[in-house]
């Protein structure tokens, strides 16, 4: 196979995919061996399994942990922040600030 002809593939025959992952086919391996017998596949189980963690497994994960961000917020934000910002600095540079001199050693 050429490059990315086996994106193509896969992509094209999303639509059998995602049917036959709804109809419980979740395990990549199985799902790639029907797919290799119905749809004459050519692309490597490598190849099909990075796709197939991309479309469906990574997708999933992330919308349950959208769901428990989502909640959390609503919980854990019952007041309003408050935030203080002091804009009048009495220094603007300080050469010695973070480091050890002593006052005798400087000329």
């Amino acid at each position: 196979m050429q490059r990315g002809e086996a994106k193509i593939e896969f992509y094209s025959n999303i639509n059998y995919l995602k049917k036959e992952f709804e109809n419980g086919c979740v395990v990549s391996k199985f799902l790639y061996n029907k797919a290799l017998k119905e749809k004459n596949f050519k692309m490597t189980y490598k190849q099909f399994n990075k796709y197939f963690n991309d479309e469906f497994k990574n997708k999933i994960e992330k919308k349950e942990t959208m769901q428990k961000d989502n909640q959390s917020l609503v919980l854990e934000n019952k007041e309003p922040i408050k935030l203080k910002i002091n804009t009048k600095s009495k220094k603007v540079f300080d050469a010695k600030f973070g480091k050890d001199i002593k006052e005798d050693d400087l000329l």
